[in-house]
């Protein structure tokens, strides 16, 4: 009776393993597409984590020596392959949502593009109508992920941004044209210089007459960039 309530506490376990080895591996490949940066690295550390598991496992089966090492690594796993899952849904979630933003700039940095130091590393303490959108890898043609991070702050924080910007090499500084103001047409609203699709993010509160704004371009193969507008106190942040 004893060695088959064994039996079934070990098969219980062995399906366990089973399951930790197939969704650690599958989602890393189901979302590789949104997240390709962190699920490889945590594929390349999730693999031999199941392989010495499923090892160990095995030895401790059939002697009974290694049941904490076994513990620890099946939580290791554990944590590996939820990781996996969770990462992609941040990166896609929390558009308003401050308290998250370091956490989704993590997610988008090394998962999908090494933006380094172009997004500022922390929300400032004064941070409103805040906006941070995420897109994940897509096997498309012509396809980029774009970020757009949005919200207003106060002009100290903006004099910050636009001397990380000037001493940026590469970056060019414009100051806005605005189109004709008698036509009221919303798209006339957005700067010749700001590119269209930046200006399709902003919400309501976020447009004004941007006539004293000033604009960071970075030139690359995707380009990216950053508005300041002082008498709003909006910036924007796109790449």
């Amino acid at each position: 009776m004893k060695d088959s309530a064994n039996e079934i506490k070990n098969n219980k376990w062995n399906s366990i393993n089973v399951l930790i080895v197939t969704l650690t591996m599958f989602g890393g490949i189901i979302f590789l597409m949104y997240t390709s940066g962190i699920t490889t690295v945590l594929f390349k550390i999730g693999l031999p984590v199941n392989i010495v598991l499923v090892l160990l496992y095995k030895i401790n089966k059939k002697y009974g020596h290694l049941k904490i090492p076994v513990i620890i690594l099946r939580t290791i796993a554990i944590i590996i392959f939820v990781s996996g899952f969770i990462a992609p849904v941040i990166l896609i979630n929390f558009k308003h949502t401050k308290i998250m933003y370091p956490v989704k700039r993590f997610c988008y940095n090394y998962g999908v593009h090494n933006i380094g130091n172009f997004l500022p590393e922390s929300m400032p303490e004064k941070c409103d109508d805040y906006l941070f959108i995420t897109k994940g890898n897509i096997v498309a043609q012509d396809y980029h992920a774009d970020a757009y991070l949005i919200f207003h702050t106060d002009s100290g924080t903006l004099k910050k941004y636009e001397e990380h910007f000037n001493s940026v090499d590469n970056a060019e500084r414009y100051t806005v044209h605005m189109p004709d103001k008698e036509n009221s047409d919303l798209w006339l609203k957005c700067p010749e210089e700001l590119p269209r699709h930046v200006f399709s993010q902003l919400q309501s509160e976020h447009i004004h007459d941007f006539e004293k704004a000033i604009i960071y371009i970075v030139p690359a193969y995707y380009v990216k960039g950053c508005m300041l507008d002082y008498n709003s106190g909006l910036a924007v942040f796109w790449y």
